[in-house]
Parts: C-alpha cells; structure tokens; sequence
C-alpha cells in the first residue's frame, strides 16, 4: 500500500509507507531477542563502560592538515575527520576502520601521520611499555625485577633489543620455545596455556578476567591453546584500557585537552598546554594501574 502526496500525480512520488514499516519491523525484530534477554556480567561492563568510552573518543573526532589528508586518503568537508569503533569483533579488541581509513593501524613510514594535527597546541601521545609482558605477568602471577622488560629479557638472551622484543612476541603469541622453558617468566606462560586451554577443553568455556566475557568452545573454530591465550590476552587488553580510558575522561571533563584517539597501546591526546596539571593527573592513572608509559608530543602525529 502506498499514500500519494495530494498535489502530486506521477506514480513514482508515492511515498512507500509500506516499505518504511517493514524496515522498522526488521529493525524491532532484531532487537527483540535482547529484550528479555537476561544480561551478563560481560553485558553490563559493554553496556556502562565500553559503548561509553569508545563512543566519547568518536565524538572528539581528529583535527586534519586538510591537504595532506586528502594526499593520503580521501576527500573531506570541513577541518575534522571521524573514526569509528567496530566492538563486536571475535576477541572482543576493537577495530577502528572509516571511509577506508584503517585509524587503528596507520603507517608510520610513509608520512600520512602528517595529516592529523592539533586543534589546540600540540598532539601529546602515551604509550604503555611492554604492555601485553605486562598483561601476560599479571595473568601468571609474576614480577620482572626491573620495570624495564624488554631489557632485562634482552640480556638473558643475550641478542639485540630488536631481536629480543622479536623474541618475546614470538613466544607470546605462537608458543614458548624450548631453549627459553627455564625462564620463570616463560615456564609460567607456558603452564598457564595448557592450563587454560585444559579448562576450555573440559568445561567449554573460559571467563576471562575484569570483563567476566565468555569464550565458548561450541562458537569458536579452529582453536588451539596458543590461540586461545592470545584472544584472552586481547580481552584482557581491551578491558584493561576501558578501565583506563574511563578515568582518562573523567579528567577530561570540562577541559580543552581532548582523546582524540586510541590505539591498543596508545593514547593520543590533542593538549592545550595551559592544562598542565589535567596531564599529570593523566599520567597518575597509568601509575595507579602499575604501567610504564613513554610519551610523545608535537605539531603532528607524526612525531618526527
């Protein structure tokens, strides 16, 4: 059924009222299973915390050098891009890709990073050090002597601080190789994984720490146990940065200085300096959570 404008004659001004409703129905009929749904834990903390934080961050939105952005990506109306937060990936760590502009990955090398400046008077970067280490030891129950990781893992190599950081990620991530087993550090890694996947073996789920998300055995495929502890570690990742991100824009509240952008990592602020104070209270969050940061600032993201 369609209704006719009363001035208008030609067929194909009719108004579909038809197929407007049917698009509302499909809609409703989506969310209608969440209604009545019981919420989990996992729910509440993505409802109250993750939608929040990641959506404050899009509206911030990035301040751009309009000609180089457009040199690198594409064109746009106005001084300010927008990225946009994908949360439903499979591990739960958010992509960030808009208008086929991947912000959760840009290249370091090639001088895009040029394009985004600030609006105030300097972009101004925290990056946690050695965060998935760090993330790891909290998981196995273990203490680095030294908050330097990296370098005290590159003497007990005894290889390049390249090659060490290689090193470590390799065994984090595909499995710790034999020769290192005697390291504390790694033997506990190494246990915690076949303990892990163990329980995911033989109870079809595992809860994973601070976001209580679930990952069940009957949705997941091609699973392994190092694969398993990587999704956990990016949970774990994921939901460590939500708490930080919370407090980071508690802060921000009422101030200039602006989040304008998060990548895993890294924090990028767009700082009016005259907030001095509003950035030590900053860096204080990344010292009540126990991380070494190590910071950048300058005209562009580019930071060269």
């Amino acid at each position: 059924m369609y209704y006719k404008h009363k001035d208008e004659k030609d067929i194909n001004t009719f108004i579909p009222v038809v197929k407007h409703y049917e698009m509302c129905e499909q809609i409703y009929n989506d969310l209608k299973i969440n209604i009545n749904k019981n919420k989990t834990d996992y729910d509440e903390f993505f409802n109250h915390r993750v939608s929040v934080v990641f959506n404050a961050i899009e509206r911030n939105g990035i301040q751009i050098h309009n000609d180089t952005f457009e040199e690198y990506f594409h064109p746009v109306d106005g001084r300010q891009v927008y990225t946009q937060f994908n949360l439903k990936t499979t591990t739960t760590r958010p992509s960030n890709k808009f208008k086929g502009v991947n912000y959760a990955a840009l290249n370091k090398e090639n001088g895009c990073r040029k394009s985004f400046i600030p609006s105030n008077d300097c972009l101004y970067e925290i990056d946690i050090s050695a965060y998935h280490p760090s993330l790891s030891c909290r998981l196995v129950d273990y203490n680095f002597p030294t908050s330097d990781i990296h370098s005290h893992l590159q003497k007990l190599y005894g290889v390049s601080y390249k090659e060490s950081k290689e090193l470590t990620f390799k065994q984090l991530y595909g499995g710790v190789f034999k020769q290192y087993k005697h390291l504390e550090f790694f033997s506990k890694i190494d246990i915690y994984v076949k303990e892990l996947w163990n329980t995911f073996e033989s109870d079809g789920e595992i809860t994973c720490p601070i976001s209580n998300f679930v990952y069940k055995k009957d949705t997941l495929e091609n699973m392994n146990p190092q694969k398993l502890f990587n999704y956990l570690l990016q949970n774990l990742e994921t939901s460590m940065n939500v708490r930080i991100l919370w407090d980071i824009l508690r802060v921000l509240r009422g101030n200039k200085t602006k989040l304008v952008l998060y990548t895993y990592d890294s924090f990028l602020f767009d700082w009016d300096e005259k907030e001095e104070q509003v950035m030590v209270q900053i860096k204080d969050i990344f010292k009540k959570y126990k991380f070494n940061i190590k910071i950048k600032q300058g005209n562009d993201y580019d930071f060269r």
